[in-house]
């Protein structure tokens, strides 16, 4: 009796253990009003994106923190991220999930061939630099975000793997078009000096330039779209989604989240099949 009941508690904490082990973070955005007042966002759909994979991620065995509208400002995010990174350990799988605008930023560290840092647009990042009113300190610009993957990757080691999911775009326009066309980021670039933004056509990834090291877990970006491209909402079931978003469910829905990327294909092609995302081509960046 007493070895049956060892086996019964070793097997609870293993899966407790197993259950620990994956952790993601959604960040999803429907409800830009509150920074209209500045010249403004349009509302996208990003909420329901969070709203849809959550429920799969935690059927995947993931422990799933979200965020979403008023929550999801620069503070907000920041302090989310740091909870996961403080959380993280040797072997972790963690998904990092953003349905949100995108926007160019002049870069101001010079670590850009073109000019400019590629950011996610939390709640309280307004369109436009406004001296001694908004300076841009709200926008979440790549710099940073490669700050908070190199943690996790450090945290989660080389036994680990880092997903980044980026569902937003900087290529499009920043009003909606007919109701069921709307699209994610702007054209415009956030710039403290008047510089006009032009994209370039490159057949790369748009959001982040992966160091490789010996010593740091593998990552890998998802993106919804190249650089000049716009990041189009799809309509399933009468719900705006995040084409990119609505692919990951689909395919998670029915495949077990491991460190295994093959996945990442699948998602691939079932976008470059849909009809509705002409000239929308996704990207995935891998670390060495």
């Amino acid at each position: 009796m007493k070895r049956i009941l060892f086996i019964v508690t070793i097997s609870i904490f293993t899966q407790l253990v197993m259950a620990q082990n994956k952790r993601a973070l959604l960040v999803g955005i429907s409800d830009y009003q509150c920074v209209n007042k500045y010249g403004g966002w349009n509302n996208i759909h990003g909420k329901n994106d969070v709203d849809l994979l959550y429920p799969t991620l935690k059927r995947n065995g993931f422990v799933v923190s979200c965020i979403s509208d008023k929550g999801a400002t620069k503070t907000g995010i920041a302090k989310a991220l740091n909870v996961l990174i403080s959380q993280c350990k040797t072997g972790d799988i963690v998904y990092l999930h953003f349905s949100t605008h995108g926007q160019p930023y002049e870069d101001e560290s010079g670590d850009e061939d073109d000019g400019w840092d590629e950011s996610i647009v939390p709640v309280d990042a307004p369109i436009e630099y406004t001296k001694g009113k908004y300076e841009g300190e709200n926008h979440l610009i790549d710099d940073e975000l490669h700050e908070y993957c190199t943690r996790i990757r450090k945290a989660i080691g080389t036994k680990g793997m880092l997903y980044v999911v980026i569902d937003a775009c900087h290529a499009g326009k920043a009003s909606m078009g007919i109701e069921d066309d709307v699209i994610r980021g702007t054209k415009a670039g956030f710039t403290r000096s008047g510089k006009y933004y032009r994209p370039q056509k490159l057949e790369k990834g748009n959001f982040y330039n992966i160091p490789s090291s010996p010593t740091l877990g593998k990552v890998v970006f998802i993106e919804a779209c190249r650089s000049y491209q716009v990041n189009k909402e799809i309509v399933e079931g009468g719900k705006h989604y995040g084409a990119l978003s609505y692919y990951i469910n689909r395919v998670l829905s029915n495949h077990k989240l491991t460190k295994d990327t093959k996945w990442i294909e699948t998602v691939k092609d079932m976008m470059g099949k849909d009809t509705r995302l002409t000239n929308q081509n996704m990207v995935i960046e891998y670390s060495k």
